[in-house]
């Protein structure tokens, strides 16, 4: 009988759980855009752009709300690279589980208590979890991906679409179709958060907690693993 070897997570686990962290950032960059100072959590690009502008036209006294949200992103990838090096790093198995069960603890926990924090601190915190999960799931189709600049991914996309047509890359065609389905999942994951932010502002970080419970879910079935070989 010969040794049992670990199973590990299909690629295709990997880009529906990068694909989920996509639409939910999506979805809490437009409903902080409109329901809390005009920020983003995980488009820093965008929150630099906006604190600036609110800077020259009104102040600090405008601006500074934009602060806070990229010390917490800051925090959220410096804390996510140290967790990803020691959770369960030689079970990437369990690792996965892990991290994501603490990702879904994170929305819980704002979720409930999102009527009784002041703004700045729920920004804050939804920052950390922006930079956690933007550093924790950034692999699509075995290509990494930033999930939170659409700016790069546009650029990439772009580039890889001359190489596909122009220059005859089949490769560059792969990847082409990969980082389209990631812009089109932020920009959906936009659209839901607005409509939500609109219908039930409060719903939101409920509704972005369900979808990735939904993912931890996924990560138990056997059809998340690869076939055991042999």
């Amino acid at each position: 009988m010969g040794p049992v070897t670990e199973r590990q997570f299909r690629p295709m686990t990997e880009t529906i759980l990068t694909l989920g962290a996509t639409l939910v950032m999506g979805m809490i960059d437009a409903d902080t855009f409109l329901n809390h100072g005009a920020v983003f959590v995980s488009a820093q690009t965008g929150n630099l752009v906006v604190f600036v502008v609110k800077l020259v036209e009104h102040g600090w006294s405008d601006a500074w709300v934009n602060v806070p949200v990229w010390i917490g992103y800051f925090l959220g990838c410096f804390g996510a690279q140290g967790l990803s090096e020691h959770i369960s790093q030689d079970n990437h198995r369990r690792q996965m589980r892990w991290l994501l069960l603490l990702d879904i603890l994170a929305y819980a926990i704002l979720a409930s208590l999102q009527t009784n924090l002041p703004t700045i601190w729920l920004v804050f915190f939804l920052g950390v979890v922006a930079g956690y999960e933007l550093t924790i799931f950034r692999q699509v189709g075995g290509i990494g991906i930033n999930n939170g600049i659409m700016s790069g991914n546009t650029k990439n996309l772009a580039t890889d679409t001359y190489r596909a047509w122009i220059d005859g890359d089949r490769e560059a065609r792969v990847r082409q179709g990969k980082l389209a389905l990631v812009l089109i999942t932020f920009i959906l994951g936009c659209a839901l958060g607005a409509r939500l932010a609109i219908l039930t502002a409060l719903g939101v970080l409920w509704i972005a907690t369900g979808l990735k419970l939904i993912l931890l879910c996924w990560l138990f079935l056997p059809v998340a693993m690869e076939k055991p070989r042999g």
